[in-house]
């Protein structure tokens, strides 16, 4: 979609007067940075950068890009990782990060109001004021847009079936520049934090108008609307918490004890890592890495123990008298230990409710960049496609010991969030190229054997689209209702 530079220069004076001329950005330094992210997808340069505030001044840009058939790619996190930020075909980069308000939380409810540019950090600490604690994803970064995780289906550290979809209702604007609210939030225009006071609704319910908008809305990479205003749920802190390890030899060996232990509803949060994935959160520095994963064990079970508002001694105790009877079944040991790292227990415990810390992030910690390959699965399936990602690995010259496994149970375990890591140097070219190849190999290798790939990132959308059937058919007839001149973020979804 190519414009004239007149039109993009009478483009950009239009947006100047909405934001202000400060907030146009079409210096080098700016546009490159924003032309990239930690994907390794191909470089594509914007034409402009701009910086919004407020929804008033979102719908403004958008109604001039809508009327220009100008392409528009929102953005809210300060590091992109599936090239989902990525302008295809230039045009603005539309920047939500300043807009970073946290208007209102409601512990009766359990829910908070936030804006896009709202990080995990920033969260964490506003909720710990009401006693509260943001629903994470495992250690997400710390310049991670709350609003983007949600949208991505991040999942969430807790199996409970009440906090696997945190998303209630949102403020969102079109691409022709109309504003929506979903759910409990559309019975007023006001602002929605005034909402609760003000009129009946206490901005639970996700259902209404119409269609459900916000299944709809969630994964679709920023190509249907651009949300301003969010209602996430989240959870009292707990009065008390103890973490639990549970090793394993193979991943074959996890799964019944898995199963037993998400059948019983034991612990609020609970994943498995291999033993290289648990080196890079658990070691002090990068060096440690491999050191520490050899003497890890293979996989390793983590499981918080939770005791909230009420009885939490009694809550506690039952949990771990729960744990200790299933591993005993299975001939397993259940410990506050960990072998290889010191004060394991507490130091997980420290990290569940946080963004990772430190300045390189845990999954990039080896080798200073991380692919990865996310599918949805059956936790009975989870080793013959492990199996089938390392085998891969190996016949592609890759370090199969540096291959990272991340397992999240969703529902009690009805299906797992499952995360193969590939880390590779992001600045040697000889490095990176044969580690995309693999990674893209992985794809059609893993896809072809029947896993199920719930997020199309990087160049797959197309591959995975051929086969939904009418799927795809259907999101282009909605895409043109919703974007008619197919502004927000084209080329992505195959759209």
């Amino acid at each position: 979609m190519n414009t004239p530079a007149a039109t993009t220069a009478q483009i950009r004076q239009s947006m100047e007067g909405v934001v202000g001329k400060g907030n146009v950005l079409t210096d080098a330094e700016t546009l490159m940075r924003y032309s990239h992210d930690a994907s390794l997808s191909p470089p594509h340069l914007p034409d402009m950068v701009i910086k919004v505030r407020t929804t008033a001044e979102v719908q403004g840009v958008l109604k001039i890009a809508n009327a220009n058939h100008y392409p528009v790619v929102p953005r809210s996190s300060g590091t992109g990782t599936y090239g989902t930020g990525i302008p295809e075909e230039g045009g603005l980069i539309l920047d939500l990060s300043g807009m970073k308000r946290i208007p209102r939380t409601d512990t009766r409810n359990r829910w908070v109001l936030i804006e896009p540019g709202a990080t995990f950090g920033e969260l964490e600490r506003e909720l710990a004021r009401h006693g509260m604690q943001p629903l994470n994803p495992l250690l997400p970064r710390k310049d991670k847009s709350v609003i983007t995780s949600v949208l991505e289906r991040e999942p969430v550290l807790s199996c409970k079936t009440e906090c696997d979809e945190p998303l209630r209702t949102m403020e969102l604007v079109w691409g022709t520049g109309e504003l929506l609210r979903t759910g409990s939030m559309c019975v007023d225009t006001i602002p929605a934090e005034e909402i609760p006071d003000k009129t009946n609704s206490d901005l639970c319910s996700t259902g209404g108008p119409g269609i459900d908008w916000w299944r709809l809305l969630t994964g679709c990479q920023g190509s249907f609307g651009v949300v301003t205003m969010m209602n996430v749920k989240i959870f009292h802190k707990p009065l008390l918490q103890k973490v639990r390890f549970i090793a394993f030899n193979s991943l074959e060996e996890a799964v019944r004890p898995f199963y037993a232990i998400q059948k019983r509803e034991i612990g609020h949060e609970c994943f498995l890592l291999n033993s290289y994935a648990m080196a890079t959160i658990m070691a002090q520095g990068q060096e440690e890495i491999p050191g520490l994963a050899k003497k890890i064990p293979p996989y390793v079970l983590v499981l918080n123990l939770w005791g909230g508002q009420f009885f939490p001694e009694d809550r506690i105790a039952y949990e771990a008298m729960a744990v200790d009877e299933i591993a005993e079944q299975y001939n397993l040991a259940a410990g506050e230990r960990l072998d290889g790292v010191s004060e394991a227990n507490l130091r997980m415990q420290k990290m569940l409710t946080r963004p990772w810390e430190g300045d390189v992030y845990w999954k990039e910690r080896l080798a200073g960049g991380c692919l990865e390959l996310v599918i949805e699965s059956g936790l009975d399936k989870v080793p013959s496609h492990w199996k089938l990602f390392k085998g891969m690995a190996a016949e592609h010259a890759i370090d199969t010991r540096h291959l990272g496994l991340y397992i999240q149970p969703r529902q009690r375990a009805r299906v797992c969030h499952v995360e193969f890591h590939i880390p590779c140097d992001p600045d040697s070219a000889a490095e990176a190229a044969p580690v995309k190849a693999f990674q893209r190999a992985a794809f059609e290798g893993l896809i072809n054997a029947g896993a199920f790939f719930y997020r199309p990132y990087y160049d797959w959308a197309q591959t995975i689209y051929t086969r939904s059937g009418y799927t795809h058919e259907v999101i282009k007839k909605l895409k043109k209702i919703l974007d008619p001149n197919l502004i927000l973020n084209p080329g992505k979804l195959a759209l």
